[in-house]
Parts: C-alpha cells; structure tokens; sequence
C-alpha cells in the first residue's frame, strides 16, 4: 500500500495558511464575497472535522500532556463552532457580517497558532513518521465526505465519525442544489 508523502501535520498546516487567506478573500466586497465565504465555511468545516475525528484523538493518546491539550482543543473548537454558525446564519450579505467575520478570524486563527505551536510539534516529535502520513490518509478520507457547514452537536471524535457519513452527503447535495439554483 502506497501512503500519500503528506503528514497530517502538513496537511492541516497547509489548510491553516488557506484558512487564513480564505479570512481576508471573505472580507472583499464585491460579487466574489459569497463565493470566498462558502468556500473558507467549507474549508473550516471539513478541516475540524478530520481535526477532532483523528488528530485531536491521537494526540490524546500519544502526548504525555496529550488528554488536556486535546481537550483544551476541543474547547476552543466548540466555541469557533458556535461563531461559525451564527456567522453562517448571518451570511455575507446580513447585517454585521464584517463584525462577526473578524470575531471568528480571530479566535480561529488564535486556535490554528496553538495548535501549530503545540499539538503539531509534539505530535512530530511522540508520533513516527510513517504513522502520520497515515493520519494523513485518514484526514483527506475525512474531508473527502465530512459535512461542509458547522454542525453544533458535530464536535468530538464520536459525533463526527457517526455524522460524516450522514451530513456530509445532505450538505453537498444542498451545496450543489445552491450553486445550480444561482446559475
């Protein structure tokens, strides 16, 4: 079996540079705004899915500290969630979305530089090579069929292995029946 040459932590660190652009493209008004915004919801969806489905949990188990770095991840995830959704709520186009844009920017960037700083080091140096590009493989699985919005009750290992399969496809279908209905 051929793994990709990609570590998780390569991964999800490549993602925390989109998400941080997709921030800013967001923010530009004009014609492309809704479409920057659906895709940096998106991208943020199906990066902590995969985040709290896999990495979180390996973290958990594999780093001496592990149990209460992982749980403070989680924390910080569930309350980005509940920005999230009330940015979603708000769309682009509502009432103090450049407000509500900036909150989530900063509290999920914040989170994506103690991740980086200290889930992701550790992980490099307690976690062998070959076993993160397996994580790796189970992160692009993830988001390959995780939901595309933020799901609040989504928002720990169990909850979104169990939900994947079942939001991912519903929020895709209301993806596409979206996109074909702004044509």
């Amino acid at each position: 079996m051929t793994l990709t040459r990609e570590d998780a932590v390569d991964i999800l660190t490549r993602q925390h540079a989109q998400i941080r652009r997709g921030f800013y493209k967001a923010a530009v008004p004009g014609p492309t705004r809704r479409r920057a915004f659906e895709r940096l919801m998106r991208l943020l969806a199906v990066h902590e899915a995969a985040e709290e489905a896999h990495v979180h949990p390996v973290a958990r188990r594999a780093l001496q500290a592990g149990r209460d770095l992982a749980a403070r991840r989680r924390e910080e995830e569930k309350q980005a969630k509940k920005l999230l959704i009330a940015l979603w709520r708000t769309g682009p186009e509502g009432k103090g979305y450049l407000r509500q844009l900036n909150t989530v920017r900063k509290a999920v960037l914040e989170h994506a530089a103690r991740e980086e700083r200290e889930e992701f080091a550790a992980l490099r140096r307690a976690v062998g090579a070959k076993r993160l590009r397996i994580l790796g493989a189970e992160v692009k699985l993830t988001q390959a069929y995780a939901p595309t919005r933020p799901h609040r009750w989504v928002n720990n290992e169990a909850a979104n292995k169990l939900a994947a399969p079942l939001l991912g496809p519903v929020d895709r279908l209301r993806d596409l029946a979206r996109h074909t209905t702004r044509r």
